[in-house]
């Protein structure tokens, strides 16, 4: 099969979709074009989520925060308000990432590091171990590197 943007999305899609009923949650999948391709239910709290193909370049998990193509080069204006989390999927390492949309400033694309940066920096980083799926899921809520993220997923266990 050839591979397109189309395939590689529902991939991603389908690898989250796994990893989160595998730890027991009540996935939802939305019926109709929604900004967001799954959600939570987290005891009565909906958790929209947004799937995303990840890639690594320079020591970082890269994924877009917005919707980028010919007619729309810089971007969409990102999903401030249509969804809770971007899920990452990267197949290069097989992993899947939770990263609550309060964590990524920008509209255009996030880095998740998985190697120190080369020049040192160490503030304003967000680590991309502190998003992995197993990691969220032991540490029972989400984080950023900055701060306490507001979203209430108390019942990953």
């Amino acid at each position: 099969m050839i591979s397109n943007p189309t395939s590689k999305g529902k991939t991603s899609e389908a690898v989250i979709l796994a990893a989160l009923v595998k730890l027991g949650k009540c996935v939802l999948v939305p019926w109709g074009e929604e900004r967001y391709d799954l959600a939570l239910d987290e005891g009565g709290k909906l958790v929209r989520i947004q799937c995303k193909t990840g890639h690594i370049r320079d020591g970082c998990v890269c994924f877009k925060t917005s919707i980028t193509d010919a007619r729309r080069p810089l971007g969409d204006g990102g999903y401030s308000g249509q969804i809770d989390a971007f899920a990452v999927y990267c197949p290069q390492i097989e992993c899947v990432y939770l990263v609550p949309i309060e964590a990524v400033k920008t509209t255009i694309g996030a880095r998740l590091r998985l190697e120190p940066a080369k020049n040192g920096q160490t503030w304003n980083v967000r680590w991309a171990r502190d998003f992995e799926l197993a990691h969220v899921a032991a540490k029972n809520k989400w984080r950023s590197s900055e701060q306490d993220c507001a979203l209430p997923l108390r019942h990953f266990r």
